[in-house]
């Protein structure tokens, strides 16, 4: 459907499930995550993409949901409370852990710093969650929130205009932090981190999503995390990525709504682990539902059981 409300209907409908065939890793996964991002409620939503993301979160067995920003287009309240209505949904069949996005950042209340900066994430705190980096443990599995979406502040600003209210950002505070946060995780669960912007260049687009791209490499790869979501470049990508202080494989997910890039098909991410591997793979849209695509990569999990 392309209306701008959800499909009570389809809440309702049975699905196959998501797990096996194509989509699926070798072993039997003890840890499964669907994740999404950039759903722009407002006027690039896309409602039937949406609908097909529920079905599949309703396929169930996930041991969490993950949304990694752009909830809405212009950070209006309307377009927050109409992504309010897919959370409520998608916790229906999981725990959802989400992190805002540039579109949910009112950047013009602190352009270049002046102004009021604790309104940056009025609305996304009043409709999406009022903590903008959480942390969500269930059983064999740790996910890390951070805010990339800083607007017009010093995290994120570069000397570049093309960057200004786009480029994301994250500090050596961040950084340290979630480092402290994923040190305290079981030795066997899966590690996640979550931000919003794209850490790895993008192929389509040709631009990095964070400011200070290489170090954010190699400070995020030695924080020993497996998969790192985002989302804001608009096209699957996922991949392992070696540095020299370790590595992980990239989740970053495709828009649900009409900002595909490269008209590409909407495309959302399931990430799935045995007790030796993960493995990402991307499910794009295709004649009314979210189907298994050719792109996955798997890495072994170096750190399990230690």
């Amino acid at each position: 459907m392309n209306s701008p409300t959800l499909s009570s209907r389809n809440l309702a409908e049975p699905v196959p499930s998501a797990s096996g065939g194509q989509g699926a890793p070798s072993g039997t996964p003890l840890v499964r995550v669907l994740h999404l991002s950039d759903i722009h409620c407002g006027h690039p939503f896309v409602g039937a993409h949406v609908d097909g993301a529920l079905a599949l979160a309703r396929a169930g067995g996930w041991n969490a949901i993950v949304v990694s920003g752009d909830f809405s287009q212009r950070a209006r309240e309307r377009e927050f409370r109409q992504a309010r209505e897919l959370l409520d949904a998608l916790r229906t069949f999981a725990p959802v852990l989400t992190v805002p996005g540039n579109h949910d950042t009112a950047w013009w209340h602190a352009p270049f710093g002046v102004g009021d900066a604790s309104r940056l994430h009025t609305g996304y705190r009043a409709w999406i969650n009022e903590d903008i980096e959480p942390v969500l443990r269930v059983p064999g599995l740790s996910i890390v929130g951070l805010n990339s979406s800083w607007g017009m502040l010093s995290a994120a600003l570069t000397w570049y205009p093309r960057d200004w209210r786009v480029k994301g950002g994250l500090t050596d505070a961040q950084l340290d932090r979630a480092a402290a946060q994923l040190a305290e995780s079981p030795a066997d669960d899966l590690r996640l981190l979550v931000v919003h912007h794209n850490v790895v260049r993008g192929n389509l687009s040709r631009r990095w999503g964070m400011k200070r791209p290489q170090l954010m490499l190699d400070r995020i790869a030695a924080l020993n995390v497996d998969v790192v979501c985002t989302g804001h470049d608009h096209e699957e990508r996922v991949e392992v990525v070696e540095r020299r202080t370790g590595r992980f494989v990239i989740s970053a997910a495709n828009t649900l709504s009409r900002r595909m890039r490269g008209r590409r098909a909407s495309a959302l991410n399931i990430i799935e682990a045995t007790a030796t591997d993960v493995t990402v793979s991307a499910w794009t849209f295709l004649d009314g539902a979210f189907i298994a695509g050719p792109a996955r990569a798997t890495m072994p999990r170096s750190h399990a059981g230690t």
